[in-house]
Protein backbone atom coordinates (compact mmCIF):
# COMPACT_ATOMS: atom_id res chain seq x y z
CA UNK A 1 0.00 0.00 0.00
CA UNK A 2 1.44 3.35 -1.01
CA UNK A 3 1.79 6.53 1.04
CA UNK A 4 -1.15 8.19 -0.77
CA UNK A 5 -3.51 5.39 0.26
CA UNK A 6 -2.39 5.59 3.89
CA UNK A 7 -3.02 9.34 3.82
CA UNK A 8 -6.49 8.72 2.40
CA UNK A 9 -7.30 6.21 5.12
CA UNK A 10 -6.14 8.69 7.79
CA UNK A 11 -8.35 11.40 6.21
CA UNK A 12 -11.28 8.96 6.46
CA UNK A 13 -10.72 8.77 10.23
CA UNK A 14 -8.58 5.65 10.47
CA UNK A 15 -5.47 5.40 12.63
CA UNK A 16 -1.94 4.45 11.53
CA UNK A 17 -0.19 2.50 14.30
CA UNK A 18 2.89 0.45 15.06
CA UNK A 19 2.38 -2.55 17.33
CA UNK A 20 5.01 -4.71 19.03
CA UNK A 21 4.14 -8.28 19.98
CA UNK A 22 6.37 -10.45 22.15
CA UNK A 23 6.23 -14.18 22.83
CA UNK A 24 8.33 -15.77 25.55
CA UNK A 25 8.81 -19.52 25.88
CA UNK A 26 10.70 -22.51 24.62
CA UNK A 27 11.93 -24.11 22.49
CA UNK A 28 13.23 -21.33 20.28
CA UNK A 29 11.76 -22.75 17.05
CA UNK A 30 8.32 -23.06 18.65
CA UNK A 31 8.08 -19.43 19.74
CA UNK A 32 9.32 -18.23 16.34
CA UNK A 33 6.50 -20.18 14.67
CA UNK A 34 4.01 -19.11 17.33
CA UNK A 35 4.53 -15.37 16.88
CA UNK A 36 4.15 -15.68 13.10
CA UNK A 37 0.94 -17.68 13.54
CA UNK A 38 -0.26 -15.08 16.07
CA UNK A 39 0.24 -12.23 13.59
CA UNK A 40 -1.43 -14.28 10.82
CA UNK A 41 -4.49 -14.69 13.06
CA UNK A 42 -4.71 -10.94 13.58
CA UNK A 43 -4.39 -10.38 9.82
CA UNK A 44 -7.71 -12.16 9.25
CA UNK A 45 -9.60 -9.16 10.66
CA UNK A 46 -10.96 -7.14 7.75
CA UNK A 47 -10.96 -3.89 9.76
CA UNK A 48 -7.16 -3.95 9.91
CA UNK A 49 -4.95 -2.93 7.00
CA UNK A 50 -1.49 -4.47 7.37
CA UNK A 51 1.37 -2.45 5.93
CA UNK A 52 4.52 -4.12 7.17
CA UNK A 53 5.74 -6.75 9.60
CA UNK A 54 9.25 -7.47 10.86
CA UNK A 55 10.41 -10.30 13.09
CA UNK A 56 13.46 -10.05 15.31
CA UNK A 57 15.53 -13.22 15.83
CA UNK A 58 14.70 -15.01 19.09
CA UNK A 59 16.95 -14.05 22.01
CA UNK A 60 17.76 -16.32 24.92
CA UNK A 61 16.64 -15.12 28.34
CA UNK A 62 17.26 -16.73 31.72
CA UNK A 63 16.59 -20.40 32.46
CA UNK A 64 16.43 -21.57 28.85
CA UNK A 65 13.53 -19.31 27.86
CA UNK A 66 13.54 -17.36 24.60
CA UNK A 67 11.91 -14.08 23.60
CA UNK A 68 10.86 -13.19 20.07
CA UNK A 69 9.46 -9.86 18.92
CA UNK A 70 7.34 -8.88 15.92
CA UNK A 71 6.83 -5.25 14.94
CA UNK A 72 3.72 -4.73 12.86
CA UNK A 73 2.66 -1.54 11.11
CA UNK A 74 -1.01 -1.24 10.28
CA UNK A 75 -3.99 1.02 9.85
CA UNK A 76 -7.03 0.44 12.06
CA UNK A 77 -10.59 1.64 11.67
CA UNK A 78 -10.75 3.72 14.86
CA UNK A 79 -9.77 3.99 18.54
CA UNK A 80 -12.28 1.27 19.45
CA UNK A 81 -10.39 -1.12 17.19
CA UNK A 82 -7.12 -0.19 18.93
CA UNK A 83 -8.78 -1.03 22.25
CA UNK A 84 -10.00 -4.33 20.79
CA UNK A 85 -6.49 -5.12 19.56
CA UNK A 86 -4.97 -4.25 22.95
CA UNK A 87 -7.50 -6.27 24.97
CA UNK A 88 -7.63 -9.35 22.78
CA UNK A 89 -4.01 -9.71 21.68
CA UNK A 90 -2.04 -8.10 24.54
CA UNK A 91 0.73 -6.45 22.54
CA UNK A 92 3.85 -5.25 24.32
CA UNK A 93 3.22 -1.72 23.01
CA UNK A 94 1.14 0.33 20.59
CA UNK A 95 2.39 3.58 19.06
CA UNK A 96 0.06 5.90 17.17
CA UNK A 97 1.90 7.22 14.13
CA UNK A 98 -0.93 9.23 12.54
CA UNK A 99 -2.95 11.33 13.01
CA UNK A 100 -1.06 13.60 15.36
CA UNK A 101 -4.35 15.02 16.71
CA UNK A 102 -7.81 13.55 17.14
CA UNK A 103 -11.17 15.26 16.83
CA UNK A 104 -13.67 12.79 18.16
CA UNK A 105 -17.42 13.35 18.54
CA UNK A 106 -18.72 12.98 22.10
CA UNK A 107 -20.88 9.98 21.05
CA UNK A 108 -17.83 8.11 19.73
CA UNK A 109 -15.84 8.79 22.92
CA UNK A 110 -18.79 7.57 25.00
CA UNK A 111 -19.06 4.36 22.94
CA UNK A 112 -15.31 3.82 23.14
CA UNK A 113 -15.25 4.26 26.93
CA UNK A 114 -18.26 1.96 27.36
CA UNK A 115 -16.66 -0.71 25.16
CA UNK A 116 -13.52 -0.43 27.26
CA UNK A 117 -15.52 -0.70 30.49
CA UNK A 118 -17.42 -3.71 29.16
CA UNK A 119 -14.16 -5.51 28.39
CA UNK A 120 -12.71 -4.59 31.79
CA UNK A 121 -15.84 -5.94 33.52
CA UNK A 122 -15.55 -9.13 31.47
CA UNK A 123 -11.90 -9.49 32.52
CA UNK A 124 -12.90 -8.83 36.13
CA UNK A 125 -15.55 -11.56 36.02
CA UNK A 126 -13.08 -14.06 34.54
CA UNK A 127 -10.55 -13.09 37.21
CA UNK A 128 -13.11 -13.59 39.99
CA UNK A 129 -14.08 -16.96 38.55
CA UNK A 130 -10.43 -17.99 38.26
CA UNK A 131 -9.74 -16.76 41.80
CA UNK A 132 -12.69 -18.81 43.08
CA UNK A 133 -11.28 -21.91 41.39
CA UNK A 134 -7.81 -21.20 42.79
CA UNK A 135 -9.24 -20.75 46.30
CA UNK A 136 -11.11 -24.06 46.00
CA UNK A 137 -7.94 -25.82 44.79
CA UNK A 138 -5.94 -24.37 47.70
CA UNK A 139 -8.58 -25.45 50.24
CA UNK A 140 -8.68 -28.96 48.73
CA UNK A 141 -4.88 -29.17 48.63
CA UNK A 142 -4.63 -28.07 52.26
CA UNK A 143 -7.28 -30.60 53.35
CA UNK A 144 -5.55 -33.42 51.43
CA UNK A 145 -2.16 -32.47 52.89
CA UNK A 146 -3.54 -32.43 56.42
CA UNK A 147 -5.17 -35.82 55.87
CA UNK A 148 -1.93 -37.19 54.41
CA UNK A 149 0.00 -36.01 57.50
CA UNK A 150 -2.53 -37.58 59.86
CA UNK A 151 -2.40 -40.84 57.90
CA UNK A 152 1.41 -40.75 57.95
CA UNK A 153 1.34 -40.67 61.76
CA UNK A 154 0.34 -44.30 62.19
CA UNK A 155 3.49 -44.26 64.32
CA UNK A 156 5.47 -41.31 65.75
CA UNK A 157 7.66 -39.61 63.15
CA UNK A 158 9.91 -36.56 62.90
CA UNK A 159 9.32 -33.81 60.33
CA UNK A 160 11.81 -35.23 57.81
CA UNK A 161 10.09 -38.64 57.90
CA UNK A 162 6.65 -37.06 57.53
CA UNK A 163 7.87 -34.88 54.63
CA UNK A 164 9.34 -37.90 52.87
CA UNK A 165 6.17 -39.94 53.44
CA UNK A 166 3.85 -37.28 51.98
CA UNK A 167 6.25 -35.88 49.34
CA UNK A 168 6.73 -32.42 50.81
CA UNK A 169 9.82 -30.53 51.89
CA UNK A 170 10.46 -29.94 55.59
CA UNK A 171 9.64 -26.21 55.59
CA UNK A 172 6.19 -26.70 54.07
CA UNK A 173 5.40 -29.74 56.20
CA UNK A 174 6.26 -27.80 59.38
CA UNK A 175 3.57 -25.19 58.61
CA UNK A 176 0.91 -27.89 58.35
CA UNK A 177 2.22 -29.60 61.50
CA UNK A 178 2.00 -26.33 63.46
CA UNK A 179 -1.62 -25.86 62.34
CA UNK A 180 -2.53 -29.43 63.32
CA UNK A 181 -0.93 -28.90 66.77
CA UNK A 182 -3.05 -25.74 67.29
CA UNK A 183 -6.14 -27.74 66.34
CA UNK A 184 -5.12 -30.40 68.89
CA UNK A 185 -5.09 -33.14 66.25
CA UNK A 186 -1.43 -33.96 66.86
CA UNK A 187 1.18 -33.24 69.50
CA UNK A 188 4.94 -32.88 69.45
CA UNK A 189 7.30 -34.41 71.96
CA UNK A 190 10.95 -33.56 71.42
CA UNK A 191 11.41 -34.11 67.65
CA UNK A 192 8.54 -36.57 67.08
CA UNK A 193 4.93 -35.92 66.18
CA UNK A 194 2.09 -38.08 67.54
CA UNK A 195 -1.60 -38.39 66.80
CA UNK A 196 -3.87 -37.33 69.65
CA UNK A 197 -6.32 -40.18 70.21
Amino acid sequence: MGKINIKKLIEEGQVHISVIFEVVGQPKEHIEKTIKAYVETIKTDEELTFLNEEYEPAEELDEGLFSVIAEVELVVKNLEKITWLAMNFSPASIEIIEPSKFTIPQKDVTNWINDLLSKLHEIGMVRKSDQGQIDTLIRNFNAMTRNAIILSLSEPRNVEQIGKKIGMNKEHAEKFLEALIKEKKIKKEKTKYYLIQ
